[in-house]
C-alpha cells in the first residue's frame, strides 16, 4: 500500500501516468480486475444473444439502443489494456523475447481450449458418429484456431442453433490480437517504440486514415481495424506517460466521448484514442487486491471459455435458455475452467518463462554468430 505521503506527493493536475504508474510499484491492481470486469461484460452479452438469438428483438435493441455504446466499449478496451501493458514488455525486452514471452502467454491456453472444445465438448454433442465427426473437414479446421486461422464450427455440433455449428464466437478476436503483437514488435524494429511523438502521431493519422475511408466508402463497420487502434493508442499512452495527465477530468471527458463516438457508426475509429485512456486511467487505480485477482489472471480463462460453455448450457441444463441463468452457469463454469487453465497451464508456462528467454537468447546469438560468418565469407569470396 502506498504511504500517506506518497498518496500526496503530487500537486493537483500535475501528475501524470508515469507518476501513477511509479506509486503502484509499476504494477496497480486495476487492470486486474478491469480485465475481470471486461471478461464477464462480454459473457452477458453472449447471454442473451446464445439465449434468443442474434435477430430478437432484445438484441437489437441492446446493439442499437441507447445502452449500445457501453458493449462497443468492451472488446476494444480488452485491446487497449493489452496495448498498455505490453508495450511496457517490448521496453523492457528485445523483440525476440517480448514475442516470446506474448506467444507462451497466448498461445498454450488457447490450445488446450481449442482441444477440449474439439475432443471433448464436441464429441459429446455431435449428432454424428464419432467416425463422421473426427474425419469431417471442419473438425480438423477447427484445430486452425491454435495457430490464430479462426474457425468457429464444429460438425453436428448446436446444430439447430443459428448459426448452426457455431461453438466459441469469442475466437474472432484472436487474429486481430496476433496481428498486434506482430505490428508492435515491428515498429520496435523500425525504433518508433522509442519516438513516442512519432508513433503517437502516427496512430492520430492512421485513426484519420480510417475514418476518412469508412465515410469515403459508406462502411461503417465494427471489426478489427476499431480493435488494432485501441491497441495502438493504449501503446501510445505508455510511451507518452511521463507527460500525459493522470486526471480524473480527462478521465470523464474520454469516457465521455468514447460513448458519443461509438453511439455513431460513422466515429467508431474517432472514439479509440478516448478509450484507450479511459481504460489506462481504470487500470493504474490501485484497490487492494482480494483473491480474486492476487497471483492470477482468471479473465483470459474466462473469456476463452465462456461462449462454448454458454452454448452447452442453453442445449443441456436447465433454465440455460433464460438469458440471467445462462450467465450465471457461465460465471461458475468459466470461471472454474479458468481457474484449471490458470493453475495447470497458464501459470506453470509462465513459470518456466525464463528458461524459454535463455533459449530464445541464446538461438539468436547462434543466428548473429551465422551471419556473422556468411558475412565475413562473402567479404573473403569479393576480394
Amino acid at each position: 500500500m502506498a504511504s500517506y505521503d506518497q498518496m500526496n506527493a503530487f500537486p493537483l493536475g500535475n501528475k501524470t501516468i508515469s507518476d501513477q504508474l511509479i506509486q503502484a510499484e509499476n504494477r496497480p491492481s486495476g487492470f486486474d480486475y478491469l480485465r475481470l470486469f471486461l471478461s464477464v461484460g462480454v459473457l452477458l452479452d453472449h447471454s442473451i444473444e446464445i439465449s434468443y438469438g442474434f435477430d430478437a428483438s432484445l438484441v437489437i435493441w441492446l446493439w442499437r439502443g441507447p445502452l449500445h455504446p457501453l458493449l462497443y466499449f468492451i472488446v476494444p478496451s480488452f485491446f487497449a489494456l493489452s496495448g498498455f501493458l505490453v508495450a511496457g514488455s517490448l521496453e523492457r525486452n528485445t523483440v525476440p523475447a517480448f514475442l516470446t514471452l506474448r506467444f507462451i502467454r497466448i498461445v498454450p491456453a488457447l490450445c488446450v481450449e481449442v482441444l477440449i472444445s474439439a475432443l471433448f465438448l464436441g464429441t459429446f454433442l455431435t449428432s454424428l458418429s464419432l467416425r463422421d465427426y473426427f474425419s469431417h473437414p471442419e473438425f480438423w479446421r477447427y484445430l486452425a484456431n491454435i495457430v490464430g486461422w479462426v474457425h468457429r464450427d464444429l460438425p453436428g455440433v448446436f446444430e439447430n442453433r443459428f448459426p448452426p455449428n457455431h461453438v466459441n464466437g469469442s475466437l474472432w478476436t484472436v487474429p486481430f490480437e496476433l496481428d498486434c503483437y506482430i505490428a508492435i514488435a515491428a515498429l520496435g524494429i523500425a525504433g518508433l517504440a522509442k519516438r513516442p511523438i512519432f508513433f503517437t502521431s502516427a496512430a492520430i493519422v492512421a485513426m484519420l486514415a480510417f475514418s476518412a475511408k469508412a465515410a469515403f466508402t459508406s462502411s461503417f463497420i465494427f471489426g478489427g481495424g476499431v480493435l488494432v487502434l485501441s491497441f495502438l493508442f493504449g501503446v501510445a499512452i505508455y510511451l507518452v506517460r511521463n507527460t500525459l495527465p493522470f486526471s480524473l477530468p480527462l478521465f470523464v471527458l474520454s469516457f465521455a466521448l468514447s460513448l458519443v463516438f461509438l453511439y455513431f457508426a460513422a466515429t467508431f475509429y474517432l472514439a479509440t484514442p478516448f478509450v484507450a485512456y479511459s481504460t489506462a486511467y481504470i487500470g493504474l487505480l490501485n484497490p487492494r487486491r482480494t483473491l480474486l485477482v492476487r497471483g492470477a489472471d482468471y479473465s483470459y480463462g474466462i473469456y476463452l471459455y465462456g461462449y462454448p460453455f454458454q452454448q452447452a448450457a442453453f442445449q443441456l441444463l436447465p433454465g440455460g435458455t433464460f438469458w440471467l441463468l445462462n450467465i450465471v452457469y457461465a460465471v461458475l463454469s468459466s470461471g472454474a475452467a479458468a481457474y484449471l487453465s490458470w493453475t495447470f497451464v497458464e501459470k506453470r508456462v509462465l513459470e518456466r518463462r525464463a528458461a524459454a528467454l535463455l533459449r530464445v537468447a541464446k538461438s539468436m546469438e547462434w543466428l548473429r554468430l551465422f551471419f556473422t560468418a556468411c558475412a565475413n565469407a562473402l567479404r573473403r569470396g569479393i576480394r
